[in-house]
């Protein structure tokens, strides 16, 4: 799988997506009536603040998606503990690719990550948790409204 491809899946599945080219890779979010709520990111790239997955290599990205909770303690079955920075270290490596895992840094508000899925780990894990991901986003706007 390429971020292309993810991008054009989540353009041509979901309605209300809001997609933005930004400088560390690409963000999609629910937007509807001028409310906008996240639902999806890929990072290609290491930024000052976040360089945990090694992402400087050619055809290596991070997708990110943020679940509800319950969501999120399903895949993990304990609670992701954090260091004085809010770091997840639940003994992951987050360079891995092809691994669902909990995000290193946003963990705690239920992010979770994955490095240069494949396409059957897209097709057989991703597809359900970017599901999830959006319906969060969107409960999230319904609620903002």
């Amino acid at each position: 799988m390429n971020t292309d491809d993810i991008i054009t899946y989540c353009l041509n599945n979901y309605g209300y997506v809001d997609y933005s080219h930004i400088p560390y890779g690409h963000e999609l979010l629910y937007y509807q009536n001028n409310i906008s709520t996240f639902f999806l990111d890929i990072q290609e790239f290491d930024t000052d603040d976040d360089n945990f997955s090694d992402l400087n290599h050619p055809d290596k990205y991070r997708l990110s998606l943020c679940l509800t909770k319950d969501e999120y303690n399903k895949l993990f079955s304990r609670f992701c503990h954090y260091d004085e920075k809010y770091i997840c270290y639940k003994k992951c490596d987050y360079t891995k690719a092809d691994i669902v895992m909990p995000h290193p840094l946003k963990s705690k508000e239920y992010f979770i990550q994955c490095i240069s899925p494949s396409k059957e780990m897209f097709e057989k894990v991703l597809k359900e948790l970017i599901s999830l991901s959006y319906k969060r986003a969107r409960q999230e706007y319904l609620l903002k409204r």
